[in-house]
C-alpha cells in the first residue's frame, strides 16, 4: 500500500508541500547574504547618516530644533549620541521621553532604538579590522578607571565567547558605558553581521520603548 510518500521518503507528487511563513523566508534570505555584503551596506548607510546628522550640528542645531524635526530628530540625535558624540546621548534619551506623548510612544521608541542600534555598526566594523585584538587590547586610560575598564573588557570578552547573542541583547537593553567592547569583540571574532545586529536592535528598541512609555505615562500624570 502507498502511504503518500515517494521511494525516497519525501512527499508524493500529488501531496502539497508545506509553505514557509514570511518570517521563515526572511530569515532564510538574510542568512543567505554574506556578512561582508551586509556590513559594507551598513557602513555606507552609517556614513551617509553621519554626514546628514553632523551638518545640522555645525549650523547650531539645539534640542528645541531637534524636537521640531519630529521623527527624524529622534532617530538622528540617538544615532549621533550612540556613535560619534556621546554628549548627545542624554539629549537623545530625553527626546524619546518628551516626544512620546506627542508623536506616539511606539513610533518614537522604534525610531530612537533603531538610531542607537545602527550606530553600533561602527564598533563592530572596527572589530572586523582588528581580528585577535580583543584578547590583547590595551586600554588607554591609567589609574583605577583604566583597571576597571580592563577588567570590564575581559569580562565582556568571556561572556561574548560563551553567550554572544544574549550578552549583546542585555548590554544593548541596559544603559552602560562599555557596550563598544562587546561590539568590537563581535567583529573581531567574525560573528555574522545579522547575528550581531538582530539582538542589538531588539535590545536598543526595548530600551527606547520603555523610555517612551515612561514619558507618555508622566505626560498623562502631569496633564
Amino acid at each position: 500500500m502507498s502511504d503518500g510518500r515517494n521511494s525516497q521518503g519525501g512527499p508524493s507528487a500529488g501531496e502539497p508541500r508545506e509553505s514557509k511563513t514570511l518570517g521563515e523566508r526572511t530569515v532564510t534570505l538574510v542568512r543567505s547574504i554574506p556578512s561582508s555584503v551586509l556590513l559594507v551596506a551598513a557602513v555606507i548607510l552609517v556614513a551617509s547618516l553621519t554626514v546628514l546628522s553632523i551638518l545640522p550640528l555645525f549650523l547650531g542645531l539645539s534640542r528645541s530644533d531637534a524636537e521640531k524635526l519630529g521623527y527624524p530628530g529622534v532617530f538622528l540625535v540617538n544615532f549621533l549620541g550612540a556613535s560619534f558624540i556621546p554628549t548627545l546621548t542624554g539629549v537623545g534619551q530625553a527626546l524619546i521621553v518628551t516626544l512620546a506623548s506627542k508623536l506616539g510612544p511606539v513610533q518614537v521608541g522604534l525610531l530612537g532604538g533603531a538610531g542607537m542600534a545602527l550606530a553600533e555598526v561602527i564598533p563592530y566594523a572596527v572589530g572586523r579590522g582588528l581580528r585577535g585584538w580583543s584578547t590583547t587590547r590595551q586600554i588607554p586610560v591609567r589609574g583605577r578607571a583604566g583597571r576597571w575598564l580592563q577588567e570590564a573588557a575581559r569580562l565582556i570578552d568571556q561572556l561574548m565567547r560563551n553567550y554572544g547573542v544574549p550578552t549583546l541583547f542585555v548590554l544593548a537593553a541596559v544603559p552602560n558605558p562599555v557596550f563598544e567592547f562587546a561590539g568590537i569583540t563581535a567583529g573581531a571574532t567574525r560573528m555574522k553581521f545579522w547575528q550581531f545586529l538582530l539582538p542589538v536592535s531588539l535590545g536598543k528598541i526595548l530600551r527606547a520603548l520603555l523610555l517612551a512609555f515612561i514619558g507618555e505615562g508622566f505626560a498623562d500624570l502631569l496633564g
